[in-house]
């Protein structure tokens, strides 16, 4: 039988607060995993926690083209 341990907690090196400020700024819900460490599905639950509306993928940032790669 396979011995599984259990992960550890992972610790935010941010507060919850910074994480929607940043988010609100157009930070990455990849890019904060990659900061705080964890993964980006954490970080949407964190955001979500805290009332953040999340962006729908590949949202434009003000200049009207989208983030994601379009097929031509």
């Amino acid at each position: 039988m396979v011995k599984r341990y259990p992960r550890p907690p992972v610790a935010l090196t941010v507060t919850p607060e910074e994480l929607a400020r940043r988010y609100l700024d157009g930070t990455s819900l990849d890019d904060l995993g990659i900061l705080c460490g964890c993964t980006a599905t954490r970080i949407r639950r964190i955001l979500v926690a805290q009332g953040v509306e999340i962006r729908p993928r590949g949202h434009d940032h003000g200049n009207g083209r989208s983030t994601k790669f379009v097929r031509r």
